[in-house]
C-alpha cells in the first residue's frame, strides 16, 4: 500500500520536474507582457526585500501579501547575520531577477505549468507556493518552497563554489552526502528521476530545506516532525539543530558558514499567525 506522504511526494517531484524543465528551456514567457514583469498568466507581483512574487490571477492578495511577510521574517537582523554577505545575496536576488511563483491550491488547477514571468525575469525561478489548507501544513509549503529559490537559485548564484548543486565536490554536496552515507537522508522516492541534471538539482534543494528547517527548530511548527532519531521523519531523520550537529557536521558548518550569516530564524509567533 502506497503512504499519503509517497503521494505526495510524486506530485511534487512532478511538479518540481515541470518548473525545472521549464527553466532550463528559458522560455519567452506568455503574452500580455507588462514592465514590471507581469502578464496575462502571472497578473500580480509583490516585492519584499527585492525578491518578486508573482502570483497567477486566482492567489488571493493578502496570501501574497503574507507570504511576503514570511520572506522579510527571514531577513531580520541579527547577531549572526554578516552585512556584506546579506548585501551580496541581496545584491544577487535583484540584478539576477530572482522570482517566486505562486498559484492556487495544485497543479491540477492549470492547463500549464511552464509559464514564465516576463521580461526582464526570466529563468531564474524554481517552484510554486500553492496556495491552500491551513496551519502546519500551509507553513510547510510556503517554508519550503521559499528556502527551494533561495538555496537552489539565489545562493547557487551568489556562491557558486559552495552551492553548486552538479560539482560533487562542492560544502553543499559533502553536506548532503555525509547524510546519505548516514542514512539519515532517504533518496529512494527521487530514483525515477533520469535526468542527471534535475536529479542533483532536487537533491540537493531538498537536502538544504530539510538542514535549514531543522537547524531553525521548525519541524513541529510546519508539520514535518514524525519521530525517529531528532524528531525528524521518514525522509529525513534529523529534525533539530542537536540532531545536525551530532550526525550530520558538515551541513551543520554549511548553515553556519552561509545560511545563518545571511538569515535569522523567523519569529514562530508571526509565521504562525500568518498562516493560521
Amino acid at each position: 500500500m502506497v503512504s499519503p506522504a509517497s503521494v505526495m511526494r510524486v506530485v511534487l517531484i512532478q511538479t518540481i520536474l515541470v518548473a525545472f524543465v521549464a527553466c532550463g528551456d528559458s522560455p519567452s514567457g506568455p503574452s500580455g507582457a507588462n514592465p514590471d514583469g507581469t502578464n496575462d498568466v502571472f497578473t500580480q507581483k509583490v516585492t519584499q526585500n527585492g525578491l518578486a512574487l508573482f502570483g497567477r490571477s486566482d492567489v488571493s492578495s493578502s496570501f501574497m501579501t503574507n507570504v511576503g511577510k514570511a520572506y522579510e521574517a527571514m531577513l531580520q537582523s541579527s547577531s549572526r547575520v554578516d552585512t556584506a554577505m546579506r548585501g551580496s545575496y541581496n545584491s544577487t536576488v535583484s540584478s539576477q531577477y530572482v522570482y517566486q511563483r505562486v498559484g492556487l491550491g495544485s497543479p491540477s488547477n492549470y492547463a500549464t505549468m511552464d509559464a514564465m514571468a516576463s521580461d526582464p525575469y526570466a529563468d531564474n525561478a524554481v517552484d510554486y507556493i500553492w496556495e491552500g489548507g491551513s496551519g502546519s501544513d500551509l507553513i510547510g509549503e510556503v517554508l519550503e518552497h521559499l528556502l527551494h529559490t533561495v538555496t537552489a537559485v539565489a545562493f547557487e548564484l551568489t556562491f557558486p563554489a559552495a552551492w553548486g548543486y552538479s560539482d560533487k565536490n562542492t560544502q553543499l554536496y559533502r553536506a548532503m552526502q555525509e547524510a546519505i552515507d548516514a542514512g539519515d537522508y532517504d533518496i529512494t522516492s527521487y530514483a525515477d528521476i533520469d535526468d542527471a541534471e534535475a536529479y542533483n538539482r532536487i537533491l540537493t534543494q531538498e537536502y538544504a530545506y530539510w538542514l535549514i528547517l531543522a537547524e531553525w527548530d521548525y519541524f513541529d511548527v510546519a508539520g514535518k516532525a514524525q519521530g525517529g532519531y531528532g524528531s525528524g521523519n521518514e525522509e529525513f531523520k534529523l529534525g533539530n539543530p542537536d540532531a545536525i550537529m551530532t550526525r550530520n557536521p558538515l551541513g551543520h558548518k554549511l548553515y553556519q558558514d552561509y545560511v545563518e550569516k545571511i538569515f535569522s530564524v523567523p519569529d514562530r509567533t508571526l509565521i504562525v499567525s500568518l498562516f493560521p
